[in-house]
């Protein structure tokens, strides 16, 4: 890291594109307190909390899914036709329309239907762990859990799961910095699971049920124009979605508690610490560990103005321990913090599928504290890209005796 001077004091230079560059890292901490912002190679980084928070809700600034892709060389093809296709590349009218469609599947109500099935799964998945005294996590529980959720969300039958499962992780590697060096991973990815939504559609179409993929095509049956693309193009953003945050945040949660015991005691002793418990996993340990958007016209943000065609990306590590927001906040599940955590988003581009994710991470985290109540590292976790959604690739964990 360098740092140069400017009017308003030092600011720093992070080069976000370094494949050796960790977002919680001390330099990354010295230029948050050198200024609230740094530069980059193709931008800024946000820093601090106010400025991050403001930042979300400013509408000069969209999200850029296909100009990071540009960035990294990638123009045209599946890649960039899938990314352009999601819900955050849509906006205005569009992006209403599509929002509102699909929000009925992430009400409080309808989540909370689906509490007993978190429930039920959790400890189904967690009890033979136990058993065992050693798992590797993310294979056993995190990669399991939320794809069981979502397929009974969406009525996916389960001979069919797996690839549902399995293809949208694939896809996710289409937000790192890296994607082009997993293009032709991804672009298989993205034709086998279009081909298998096309298939469970016209099932659905034949058959209709008692589920998300059925509401959605009367939806387009009732003269809401969703065509069939993007009827497809929403379930295939739900499939990534509705797994990928709840299954990178569950290994971070496991691996922050496991050198946490205390907290992870706490929990297991009252449930009802979860909501809390969620909202300070996400703030110390995010799954989204950087927030990218691009503006189309120069910009004047602060003190900083940020020319036409430049990326702007939070690093939520540093805003979520800004002391000017936090304080010196340590790890801490009973603790009620008055700013909030970032990794849904902000805007109108904040997270659909939030309410989903809390809480099913509210759900499984006090039966698996009680199930596995001593979780300490049977070896070295693997971790995962270190910019974009992240977590750990594998978690390898023993059980011992409380």
């Amino acid at each position: 890291m360098t740092v140069e001077a400017n009017t308003s004091g030092g600011v720093a230079v992070l080069n976000v594109l370094d494949p050796a560059f960790r977002p919680d890292s001390p330099e990354v901490i010295a230029a948050r307190a050198a200024n609230w912002y740094a530069r980059t190679p193709i931008g800024f980084a946000i820093l601090r909390h106010r400025q991050a928070v403001d930042f979300l809700a400013d509408r000069r600034f969209r999200w850029g899914g296909v100009e990071s892709l540009a960035a990294q060389g990638i123009t045209g093809g599946p890649a960039v036709e899938w990314i352009g296709s999601v819900l955050p590349s849509i906006e205005g009218a569009d992006h209403a329309r599509l929002r509102r469609l699909v929000s009925r599947a992430f009400t409080r109500a309808a989540v909370d239907r689906l509490r007993p099935v978190m429930r039920a799964v959790a400890e189904e998945l967690a009890e033979p762990l136990a058993r065992a005294g050693e798992c590797e996590f993310m294979s056993a529980f995190a990669d399991r859990y939320p794809a069981r959720i979502l397929a009974e969300l969406l009525g996916i039958p389960p001979e069919q799961r797996e690839n549902f499962r399995r293809l949208p992780q694939e896809i996710g590697l289409i937000f790192t910095v890296s994607a082009a060096a997993h293009l032709d991973r991804i672009e298989t990815a993205i034709h086998t699971l279009n081909d298998g939504i096309d298939a469970l559609l016209e099932q659905r179409r034949r058959t209709p049920g008692d589920d998300l993929l059925t509401e959605l095509l009367a939806a387009e049956d009732a003269g809401d124009r969703l065509s069939p693309v993007e009827l497809r193009n929403m379930v295939s953003a739900l499939l990534f979605a509705g797994q990928d945050t709840t299954r990178q945040q569950l290994g971070l949660a496991v691996q922050l508690f496991a050198d946490h015991l205390g907290q992870w005691r706490m929990l297991a002793a009252d449930p009802a610490l979860a909501p809390r418990a969620v909202e300070e996993i996400m703030r110390v340990a995010p799954g989204v560990n950087t927030i990218w958007r691009v503006c189309d016209e120069t910009v004047d943000f602060e003190d900083l103005t940020i020319p036409a065609g430049s990326f702007v990306n939070i690093l939520s590590n540093a805003a979520h321990t800004d002391p000017a927001a936090f304080g010196e906040a340590e790890f801490d599940i009973t603790a009620a913090r008055s700013a909030a955590q970032l990794t849904f988003g902000g805007g109108i581009h904040y997270c659909l599928g939030a309410p989903l994710a809390r809480a099913e991470i509210a759900e499984a985290l006090p039966i698996l504290a009680r199930t596995l109540p001593h979780p300490v590292a049977a070896g070295p976790a693997l971790p995962g890209p270190t910019l974009g959604p992240t977590g750990p690739l594998t978690l390898p964990l023993r059980f011992l005796a409380p």
